[in-house]
């Protein structure tokens, strides 16, 4: 069973919710700018993987844009293929598993707080660095998303996931180090801004700005 430990931050975060407020601060560009990123990253000591720590972001299907749907983060070890686990943010769980009801989609949390896709849905499999030297040459980590109806359970968004084949592999656990296993057509994003905004999260005491970009 996977024991990765991950996520302590998202819950944190949502105990902090109700007590939370915020003071944002918007700068506007002279002229439009460009933020570009790796669309997944590793890192790592180098040619470890008992301290890993791997980013990724989901790119939304531009005729999914700001739908409702969740995101779906998944583990598959190559000598157990038919057995998916999933992350709730928290812990993993078997996909096949009906019996248990705990939420299996990725719980994202970005500044619109609305719950929909937006063109680029950022994920880290853990703020902490996990071990993952047990699935070394084995484990396998895919990710995807699906859509629902509003009001509708994970359930019907990971169905829509399956059935319309929206999910890749991410990262393969192999190689001599960590990066070996990322994708070879690894691609650069980079979004088009005109403003930034800062905003401070006060629940007590000051957490560290968000940036958002702003629309072209």
């Amino acid at each position: 069973m996977m024991k990765f430990m991950l996520h302590k931050f998202l819950l944190a975060s949502a105990l902090l919710l109700s007590g939370m407020s915020s003071q944002a601060d918007t700068v506007k560009f002279s002229a439009p700018a460009q933020y570009c990123f790796p669309q997944t990253s590793v890192r790592s000591e180098l040619g470890k993987f008992d301290k890993v720590i791997l980013d990724h972001n989901v790119i939304i299907n531009e005729q999914d844009h700001f739908k409702n749907g969740d995101i779906f983060v998944g583990f598959r070890r190559k000598s157990q293929p038919d057995v998916i686990w999933l992350t709730d943010g928290i812990s993993w769980l078997n996909a096949a598993d009906t019996a248990n009801t705990t939420p299996k989609n990725y719980p994202v949390i970005l500044p619109n707080g609305d719950g929909t896709l937006q063109p680029v849905m950022p994920i880290t499999l853990s703020n902490e660095p996990v071990d993952v030297s047990a699935y070394v040459g084995d484990g396998e980590v895919w990710v995807g998303y699906g859509l629902k109806p509003a009001g509708e359970t994970w359930e019907k968004s990971y169905a829509d996931m399956i059935s319309n084949n929206r999910f890749n592999k991410i990262w393969d656990i192999t190689g001599s180090t960590p990066a070996s296993g990322l994708p070879d057509n690894l691609l650069t994003i980079c979004l088009a801004a005109t403003e930034m905004e800062t905003t401070v999260i006060t629940a007590g005491h000051d957490l560290p700005g968000e940036v958002i970009l702003g629309k072209r």
